[in-house]
């Protein structure tokens, strides 16, 4: 379940963005935050697993058709292929309009989903 970003889980995300190689200082973390904060086309998501624990964290900017995944972080026993899908699985029911497009570092995790997707549907 994805639970929309508010500033009571800045810790959480702090910790799961610094799971992120590029984002190991903290000064870094915060700008990230801040640059999520700072557009309403912008927002993150954290993952809850079925214990009602974080898991994971998705950073998302609405870009006209698409939704660019920017940032993907999980805490490291829970970075599976199974989480990765309920992420976005999950963003495709909050954003059914719009086309998933990764970065660099997130492209090969949608690129696993949408070949799973395309497996199970042959959508």
């Amino acid at each position: 379940m994805l639970v929309k970003y508010r500033d009571s889980f800045q810790k959480i995300a702090m910790g799961l963005l610094s799971f992120i190689p590029d984002l190991k200082d903290i000064d870094r973390i915060n700008k990230e935050l801040d640059w999520y904060a700072s557009s309403d086309d912008r927002n993150l998501y954290l993952q809850k697993n079925e214990a009602g624990d974080f898991i994971g964290l998705v950073g998302v900017e609405k870009q006209d058709q698409y939704l660019m995944i920017h940032h993907l972080a999980f805490i490291p026993q829970q970075q599976t292929e199974g989480n990765e899908q309920d992420i976005f699985n999950s963003l495709t029911n909050y954003y059914p309009d719009l086309q998933m497009m990764g970065t660099l570092e997130t492209s090969p995790a949608l690129a696993r989903w949408e070949k799973r997707k395309f497996d199970q549907h042959g959508e």
